[in-house]
């Protein structure tokens, strides 16, 4: 193999190290307490190794901004082959709410971390990443309106707030028991909450 992809191949591999490192140091002690040097420590490397990667903590965790972008935004951006909005709506949510168990809410514990540090710049990162997620719902909401599934009376920026707040609380919650349950059995009720706030009511034959 040669020297230069073996380098990019190691590269690969050490900054998904460092990001997974990173995540357990977050939920573990907070984000105060992302150092450099704790993460070479967690890791079993000098500090030099890490900083060949990145130049810097704010740089490391713009990088773990992007991975959050990508696992939070990236399912949502699957070539679903649904068409109605409301069963789009529940199966994102739900996909969400299977990667976010398996990961111990590690996606938005984190961006709660991280935003509580004050950084403007990782403040910016946070909001395109979240008006990116937001943007993708509302766009289905949108849909549903056109389509007659959902309220024509809903308020589609509210709508679409109010589905990512239902799944923030619900990790938060459940991350403060200390992951006591499936979230999935959780989540089912509050999305048939949910469902029934937003969905069209067919009328009633007079």
């Amino acid at each position: 193999m040669p020297k230069i992809v073996r380098k990019r191949q190691n590269t690969v591999l050490r900054r998904k190290q460092i990001i997974e490192t990173l995540r357990r140091i977050i939920i573990k002690y907070g984000s105060e307490h992302v150092t450099v040097r704790r993460l070479a420590e967690e890791i079993g490397v000098s500090g030099g190794a890490i900083y060949r990667h990145f130049k810097s903590k704010r740089e490391i965790l713009l990088f773990l901004v992007d991975y959050i972008e990508e696992n939070l935004v990236g399912d949502i951006e699957k070539d679903y082959p649904i068409k109605d909005p409301l069963e789009l709506l529940g199966k994102i949510s739900r996909d969400l709410i299977s990667s976010i168990e398996q990961r111990k809410g590690v996606s938005f514990l984190v961006i709660a971390e991280i935003i509580s540090l004050g950084d403007k710049r990782l403040n910016r990162k946070i909001s395109e990443v979240l008006n990116n997620f937001l943007d993708h719902i509302k766009n289905i909401i949108s849909a549903g309106i056109k389509t007659g599934a959902i309220r024509e009376d809903i308020d589609v920026d509210m709508a679409a707030t109010t589905f990512f707040g239902m799944l923030q609380g619900l990790v938060t919650i459940w991350s403060l028991r200390g992951f006591p349950s499936a979230l999935e059995i959780k989540y089912e009720s509050m999305w048939d909450i949910f469902l029934e706030a937003i969905r069209k009511k067919e009328k009633k034959p007079a």
